[in-house]
């Protein structure tokens, strides 16, 4: 590192920043070799204030009010070759802009006797310090915005007129739909506008560079069959007559079906069985004992205390046969094979979500590939266009390839008798959330 990226920066732990940082960027030449190198943090690179308190700092002595922890990152290294230097600025700056979406602004502080350079200077600019401020006397805080690198994307109601524009990007990306629909599917679908459907596009410069197609109706019930929605309560809102749980089992009467019990040594583990045989034993043979001592009591000759003894050694014979039936061999055999069909019982139990369903679908979806890197910007519009809807899901086939939008959704598991040959991905308005309040309960 040179001289004056230690008077910018201070003296820094390279390890720890490539350690810790948020998001580090390296670029690298044709060979491989690297050329530039930028740390950004989500707190302010000179201690100079608590890692944990900056927002209220910067607001008590900036005039930008808009900077948050869930939109701001600061730049804690840059390093370049001094012949690409204002180059690999712009390329590192742009890179993070389309790889975080929801960074809008990066900050840095450097002494106030440093001048920033050529490089960082071109893209940076002084924020405006409040009156009374003292923090101008030893730092200066710079700051880039997003929208002169890569402005987040104006989303509108989507007119026929667009089609233009749009069907490039559709044939570029999928034949399939012209071959199916006809050369003027999107027109049509655009037209067909209602209170349950909406198409949204995306414009740069005036131009439509990207279209989302949403519906209100959704296949609940095929989704509740193929897909584990609990997490997600179904995509419904809760109901009393849910059934959430798969019903118990009616409790044991007592001297019917009598359970058993048995610990067995199952590989390397000692297992409590609960065993219920699947017959009825002679209720008398519970009492032989007590019985039997009554008896040998109340007899008064050697005789009859003998015929007592031998009853006794009978009907004690009788229960050793019975239970020889049901070894340990054969109750464990019997026992192991229940477990497995109550499990498959649970496994294929689906809960019952009775509420009205809170989710819509996304039916089409493109975007040029220059602006995917704001695909999330249609699903602030799309949700407003459903204010009682909490979920956004989506389907895409197997074989697709992960695009960008979907990397912002939760991937939902499927029950092993799937019968549908897509990915479910769900989306939750709170995601959409750009300021959390947090405060101490009571």
């Amino acid at each position: 590192m040179r001289y004056f990226t230690e008077q910018t920066f201070g003296r820094i732990n390279v390890i720890y920043l490539l350690e810790k940082a948020n998001l580090a960027v390296t670029l690298s030449n044709e060979k491989n070799e690297v050329i530039a190198h930028a740390a950004f943090l989500d707190y302010p690179n000179w201690n100079i204030v608590d890692q944990a308190d900056w927002e209220s700092f910067l607001h008590e002595n900036y005039s930008n009010e808009k900077c948050t922890p869930l939109n701001t990152l600061f730049m804690h290294l840059f390093v370049a070759n001094e012949e690409y230097v204002v180059g690999c600025a712009q390329e590192i700056i742009r890179t993070v802009f389309n790889a975080v979406p929801a960074v809008h602004f990066i900050l840095l502080f450097i002494p106030s006797h440093v001048d920033l350079g050529p490089g960082l200077g071109t893209f940076f600019e002084q924020m405006i310090s409040v009156p009374g401020s003292i923090i101008d006397v030893d730092f200066t805080l710079y700051v880039c915005h997003r929208h002169q690198h890569c402005p987040q994307l104006y989303i509108r109601k989507a007119r026929v007129e667009d089609h233009d524009d749009l069907m490039p990007i559709f044939m570029h990306q999928n034949e399939i739909l012209r071959e199916t629909y006809g050369d003027y599917f999107l027109a049509e679908l655009i037209e067909a506008q209602d209170e349950e459907n909406h198409a949204a596009v995306c414009e740069d410069d005036g131009m439509a560079v990207g279209l989302m197609s949403v519906c209100a109706e959704v296949n609940i019930q095929l989704l509740h069959d193929c897909f584990d929605l609990g997490p997600f309560h179904g995509l419904c809102k809760p109901h009393p007559d849910d059934i959430l749980k798969p019903p118990q089992e009616p409790s044991i009467q007592a001297g019917k079906n009598r359970n058993l019990y048995s610990s067995v040594q199952y590989g390397s583990e000692k297992v409590q069985l609960h065993l219920r045989a699947p017959f009825e034993l002679d209720t008398k043979n519970e009492d032989v004992l007590p019985q039997a001592a009554d008896d040998v009591t109340s007899q008064s000759t050697t005789g009859s205390l003998q015929n007592n003894v031998s009853e006794l050694e009978d009907k004690e014979k009788e229960c050793r046969i019975s239970t020889e039936e049901f070894s340990f061999e054969n109750l464990t055999a019997r026992s192991l094979k229940d477990l497995v069909l109550q499990a498959d019982e649970r496994d294929s139990f689906h809960p019952v979500y009775r509420g009205a369903v809170t989710a819509f679908c996304i039916q089409l979806f493109c975007i040029d590939e220059k602006h995917e890197t704001r695909s999330l910007d249609f699903l602030q519009y799309v949700f407003n266009l459903f204010p009682d809807k909490d979920f956004c899901i989506i389907t895409v086939p197997h074989l697709v390839p992960e695009f960008l939008l979907i990397q912002n959704f939760v991937r939902v598991d499927p029950f092993s008798n799937s019968t549908l040959d897509h990915e479910l991905y769900v989306f939750h308005r709170a995601g959409l959330l750009t300021s959390i309040l947090t405060q101490r309960g009571s």
